[in-house]
């Protein structure tokens, strides 16, 4: 399952990838210049404006961080830890510190069942 991506996650990188190197080119930036300033190699940077799936989330997040591309691209996350799909599994107000507490748990197979 490994060579499994959806179509729509291609997509969505495809146009965050342009849309970094369409802010790289206004603000005047050369690829050399934003790597260095960053830490990450001219390649990741390429393989980010490119659309690809392999590149580390670190990476990927420094780039729209020093692009100023965060808040745009993470807009429609804003207020979401107040969705039902939170409070849902966390009433108390810190939520996140609950959350990632909680695990799921299988039912153990019985003997019945093979």
């Amino acid at each position: 399952m490994t060579d499994f991506f959806p179509v729509a996650c291609a997509d969505s990188l495809a146009r965050i990838g342009l849309l970094v190197k369409a802010r790289r080119l206004s603000v005047g930036l050369r690829q050399a210049d934003l790597t260095s300033s960053i830490g990450i190699s001219a390649h990741t940077l390429r393989k980010i404006e490119n659309g690809s799936e392999r590149v580390d989330l670190r990476s990927f997040m420094l780039v729209l961080w020093r692009l100023g591309l965060n808040d745009l691209v993470f807009a429609p996350l804003d207020g979401i830890e107040k969705t039902s799909e939170i409070t849902r599994y966390a009433s108390d107000e810190d939520a996140k510190d609950s959350l990632a507490a909680r695990r799921v748990r299988l039912a153990k197979p019985k003997s019945e069942d093979f």
